[in-house]
């Protein structure tokens, strides 16, 4: 039984046998291939400089390493990508910390459209809650990325390390304290225009849209000063104090992402803070890390996954505001 177990857990993490699942492996392995080739003896240097935000010379092929290892560690637990990828390019490649705001606005943010995709074709999301959360965090990501423009470099670093020791913290805690829903009451006979109600394999909910907007909004602001998409913090709102089940917040969350993401793109763009070749082969590798990183969350325990997520969140916090542990 116990190679029988083996074998089932093996089987899945590899996938079937089938032309798309070759391709996604060799992929996966031609890239990996390439960024540890590019981190050795870089291909193309790109000279970027802005009067405004500093002067860079970075190998935009090593984005491809930065994309496969945000994406893998996001992907396992379905969130905090830029919690890794905004570090990665700064103490890796170097960029300053405005730069690599901008850059992974865009990578994100095309990154989050793909996944939002294949949650809308699962039938996941609850579109009337997301158009509303949208709504408002367009609204409010903007003004939170056009505040962090004007904010010091040291205290934007400040900030986004408290947020990473934060999400340490979360994930250490849902590790060990399982998350209960607020589900939606038999009498709860609301209707109209701004209700949304829905079921997800006999888990019922119903919420005003206008609850979750609302959150989002003041989320965002959060989310756009400090270059993320926010999805660690309105998922599980959306779950404990909204009722949406867990699958259902997940898959509207990936829209709301979008949202977020994508209005912190047009004002860094606009404010000139994306070096646009590299957020392109960030976004292929994080395309593919991400591919990687859910197959692996299919296959192991949760609680162990959010362990290790928190461990690793803790050390990259600790590296980036200078502190060695060893």
């Amino acid at each position: 039984m116990a190679n029988e177990e083996k074998k089932s857990v093996l089987k899945e993490f590899l996938g079937e046998a089938s032309l798309g699942n070759y391709i996604f492996w060799a992929m996966t392995l031609l890239l990996i291939a390439v960024a540890a080739k590019e981190s050795v003896h870089p291909s193309w240097v790109l000279h970027w400089d802005h009067g405004d935000w500093g002067a860079v010379d970075v190998a935009p092929l090593m984005g491809i390493g930065v994309g496969l290892v945000a994406g893998f560690m996001g992907g396992m637990v379905g969130a905090f990508i830029s919690m890794f990828s905004v570090p990665l390019y700064t103490m890796w490649l170097g960029l300053p910390l405005k730069v690599a705001l901008g850059t992974n606005s865009l990578a994100s943010g095309v990154i989050g459209l793909l996944a939002a995709w294949v949650h809308f074709r699962k039938k996941t999301p609850d579109m009337k809650v997301a158009a509303s959360m949208m709504v408002f965090g367009l609204l409010g990501a903007a003004t939170g990325a056009y505040i962090s423009l004007g904010l010091p470099a040291k205290t934007l670093k400040l900030y986004f390390s408290i947020l990473v020791f934060g999400a340490a913290c979360w994930m250490a805690y849902r590790a060990f304290v399982p998350q209960k829903a607020k589900t939606a009451s038999e009498k709860d006979q609301r209707t109209g225009f701004l209700i949304a109600r829905g079921e997800w394999k006999g888990e019922r909910y119903c919420t005003n849209v206008l609850g979750p907007g609302i959150a989002n909004f003041f989320i965002a602001i959060l989310a756009g000063l400090l270059g993320v998409g926010g999805g660690f913090i309105f998922t599980p709102v959306m779950n404990a104090f909204f009722g949406l089940p867990m699958v259902v917040a997940v898959g509207t969350g990936n829209f709301v992402k979008v949202a977020n993401v994508g209005s912190q793109f047009i004002v860094r763009g606009v404010a000139d803070t994306v070096i646009y070749a590299l957020a392109v082969f960030a976004m292929l590798g994080g395309y593919f890390g991400a591919r990687l990183g859910r197959r692996v969350g299919l296959v192991v325990d949760q609680k162990y996954l959010r362990i290790v997520f928190a461990v690793a969140l803790f050390f990259i916090g600790m590296k980036w505001i200078g502190i060695k542990l060893f």
